[in-house]
């Protein structure tokens, strides 16, 4: 037997295996995609590995993509080449959504427009799940591809980014999407095209498409990797222990004159940011108090603003948003004044 009818008969052979326990893939699918979150309670020190493995995703989709692409429809390959493409990209997203999910949920905010971006991550976490879901609704087609491709590469770079770099969430979120439009470029255009005047120019454009959109979706998007450890109303702040003095969650307006709102806020080594107390009272915005912190503290950079409250200025429902200078919220920290 030669080495071309060998391997011919080994491919055979897997591909029977393969369909014979095909149904318990889903599972240990699942399984393993389970292990990343992992990497999430070890922190951050092994970003750089994810960030490789990142790479690695890119490479092998591109790849065996336009393998499949190019290798004819009768060749003894072909069925077996479609599957590998499927099974380890549908594979190798899983596991980065896996490890994306606790991520995204600890930088959301409930109740807000950035917990869609979350239920998204949960959706595709699902669809990767099941075979047969992920072949009718993500492999498709090119442009369904690209989606997926798209959404779960930019959300990993815009939580890379920051970590690696200390890149602001604003320049992070613009980077990452047009980082993404050229990786997943060849997709649609060959890799010798792009450098030619017309092609470039619809990948150019395909860019500034992205950035104006994303720019007006960032409500939508967690601001990984920044999170709220802590935060609270209080009626004073101790200035050498810095932490808040008689917080309250309801408090009556007699004899309140100002209170504060604290917060502790996580980022990691190296990343600094500037960042908004907005402070509503019954919906309204009524103050804005610019923040600037620097990370690296496990327990959050302790940071407050205070807001003068007296008369009829006093009572109702109040909420401090905590937003990056992007718009992006971070987090909230609610109370109410009482008569």
């Amino acid at each position: 037997m030669c080495l071309k009818d060998r391997i011919i008969f080994i491919a055979d052979k897997l591909t029977r295996l393969s369909n014979r326990y095909y149904k318990f893939f889903p599972y240990l699918s699942l399984f393993f995609g389970m292990l990343t979150i992992l990497l999430w309670e070890r922190g951050f020190d092994f970003i750089r590995w994810v960030f490789i493995y990142l790479i690695f995703i890119g490479i092998t989709t591109l790849l065996l993509l336009r393998f499949v692409k190019y290798l004819p429809h009768e060749n003894k390959f072909f069925p077996i080449a479609k599957w590998c493409v499927e099974f380890i990209n549908q594979n190798l997203y899983q596991d980065l959504i896996l490890f994306l999910l606790p991520i995204y949920y600890q930088s959301s905010t409930v109740f807000s427009k950035n917990v869609i971006f979350l239920i998204l991550i949960v959706v595709f976490d699902i669809i990767t799940t099941f075979d047969n879901v992920y072949r009718t609704l993500i492999m498709r087609n090119k442009i369904t591809q690209f989606l997926f491709y798209a959404f779960n590469i930019f959300a990993f770079l815009n939580f890379c980014l920051p970590v690696l770099f200390g890149i602001r969430n604003i320049y992070s979120l613009y980077i990452s999407i047009a980082t993404t439009d050229l990786l997943l470029a060849p997709l649609f255009i060959d890799y010798r095209e792009l450098f030619k005047r017309t092609k470039g120019g619809l990948v150019f454009v395909a860019v500034l498409i992205s950035l104006l959109t994303i720019n007006m979706l960032k409500d939508f998007i967690p601001p990984v990797p920044l999170k709220i450890v802590f935060g609270t109303a209080s009626i004073d702040i101790d200035r050498i222990k810095k932490e808040p003095v008689t917080p309250f969650s309801t408090i009556s307006s007699k004899g309140l004159e100002i209170i504060y709102c604290y917060t502790s806020i996580f980022a990691p080594m190296g990343m600094k940011e500037n960042l908004w107390h907005v402070w509503k009272r019954d919906g309204v915005m009524v103050q804005k108090v610019r923040q600037d912190i620097t990370g690296g503290r496990k327990d959050g950079y302790r940071t407050w603003s205070k807001r003068t409250v007296t008369g009829n200025n006093a009572e109702g429902v109040w909420a401090v948003d905590v937003e990056t200078g992007g718009g992006q919220l971070i987090g909230r920290v609610t109370f109410e004044i009482v008569d």
